[in-house]
């Protein structure tokens, strides 16, 4: 560092001539300061991130094609037994997707399984319980590399409840959490070498319950009690690197309110799983299409509350719910009742898990285009919308306006294999939700077409 030396003579009394002070000034170089180019996370536009908070139910990949091509979820989940052409079903449902989606499906393994026909038979968890955790991983994992070769980047297993209360029957691998937590440990990363995502299920453990929370707001054990038993398989898995967690709609005394599930609860979702577990990783709900959500509120709603509460991605059932969820979202981010940094981070780790750390410039292209030639038509409270407008409040960067930079554009891919298109409020209301959140005007293209109810819970 320079130093310019200045010789000042003093005239004060007792300084002579042949005297002098010196004095160092020392000049500091500017300091130059770079800024991180925006990720795809900060560089999606509303309708984008939105899309990344929701996953559709839907009972084979085709219903999901329209979500998908309009840009409307990041994801779906296949309920119910499907066909052996599953494979090219999943191919040409994603085929114009704006982003990479994720594919998922209940493959427990025994009753509970969506692949069956394509991918062959798992034993149940049950039956592998009885073995050792080893023989579990190695069958598990043979299962997996099968499931991805039909085009499934996703599993909503293994299950870490312990016991076989409410409808799980043989789809736990015991009732003593310790052989429960060694099981899931050993089957997360067979699951994972095999570039399959495993959802853990189904937090915070309803083992010990007798209503399914598919169909029924399910009590479980107080909290004090689940942190010594049901929701040590939990740790376990966490340790374990699980890459995400599936919250159940399970009202969990001393905890959530009386009339709230899990899945809407900042104190379970936010303090608990990601406070005191400390998991850092994906949070997805049970599917809010249950009875034990739609009894309190909409879908549409739920899922905002979902995501405040510290979800990462709502699952919802039906291309009317789904749209009016996405609607939702884009309002809620627009608005900024959503807190943009936790949306940011939230959509951050979707993208992280289908391998997207950096910049996506053509994915948000992709949107843009969807944006401008959209025809509006559907509103979430169903009235006659009118012309939509782009005011950039959400804080998203138009592509046009990004620095050309070299390596712009580029997608830095670091996570597992995915399915590539183109390419799981506060929640501390104590009752069913009053909350009066407004409704949302962002419109979007009609349709007609209503799935069945279905689930992917506990049930």
């Amino acid at each position: 560092m320079a130093a310019a030396i200045t010789a000042i003579a003093t005239a004060c009394t007792g300084t002579s001539s042949t005297q002098v002070a010196v004095r160092a000034e020392t000049t500091v170089p500017r300091r130059t300061t770079t800024t991180a180019p925006p990720d795809c996370a900060q560089m999606l536009p509303a309708e984008g991130k939105a899309a990344q908070l929701l996953m559709a139910t839907v009972a084979n990949p085709g219903r999901a094609q329209p979500l998908v091509a309009e840009g409307l979820v990041g994801g779906m989940v296949l309920s119910g037994e499907q066909s052996s052409q599953v494979s090219s079903q999943i191919a040409s449902a994603i085929a114009e997707a704006p982003l990479a989606v994720t594919v998922a499906a209940a493959e427990e393994g025994g009753g509970t399984q969506q692949l069956r026909n394509s991918a062959g038979q798992l034993a149940a968890a049950a039956t592998l319980g009885k073995g050792t955790p080893q023989d579990a991983a190695t069958a598990t994992g043979e299962h997996a590399a099968k499931v991805r070769a039909q085009g499934v980047t996703m599993v909503l297993a293994p299950v870490a409840d312990s016991g076989s209360g409410g409808v799980l029957g043989t789809r736990t691998y015991g009732s003593d959490p310790a052989l429960v937590g060694d099981m899931v440990a050993a089957v997360i990363p067979a699951v994972l070498d095999q570039g399959v995502l495993p959802v853990v299920s189904h937090w915070p453990g309803v083992g010990r319950g007798t209503a399914d929370p598919a169909r029924k707001l399910t009590t479980v054990a107080q909290i004090d009690t689940l942190r010594t038993r049901d929701l040590v398989p939990f740790d376990r898995a966490i340790a374990a690197g699980v890459p995400a967690v599936l919250v159940t709609h399970a009202v969990i005394p001393g905890l959530t309110g009386a009339k709230e599930p899990a899945t809407l609860s900042r104190a379970a979702i936010t303090d608990e799983l990601r406070g005191r577990q400390g998991f850092q990783g994906l949070v997805m709900t049970d599917d809010l299409g249950s009875p034990a959500v739609t009894g309190l509120t909409t879908q549409a709603e739920a899922a905002e509350l979902a995501v405040a509460a510290g979800a990462d991605v709502a699952v919802v059932n039906g291309q009317d719910a789904t749209r009016e969820a996405h609607a939702r979202l884009v309002d809620a981010i627009a608005a900024r009742r959503l807190d943009p940094d936790q949306v940011t981070a939230s959509v951050r780790r979707v993208l992280a898990t289908k391998g997207i750390t950096g910049q996506c410039l053509d994915e948000v292209a992709r949107y843009s285009a969807l944006r401008r030639d959209g025809s509006s038509t559907t509103t979430v409270d169903g009235s006659t919308p009118g012309p939509t407008t782009t005011t950039g409040s959400d804080g998203t960067i138009d592509p046009a306006e990004q620095s050309q930079t070299p390596g712009a554009g580029t997608i830095v891919r670091t996570g597992p294999p995915t399915t590539r298109g183109s390419g799981s409020g506060t929640g501390t209301g104590s009752g069913a939700t009053t909350s009066s959140l407004p409704r949302t005007t962002t419109t979007l293209p009609r349709t007609t077409t209503t799935l069945p109810a279905v689930s992917t819970s506990a049930g």
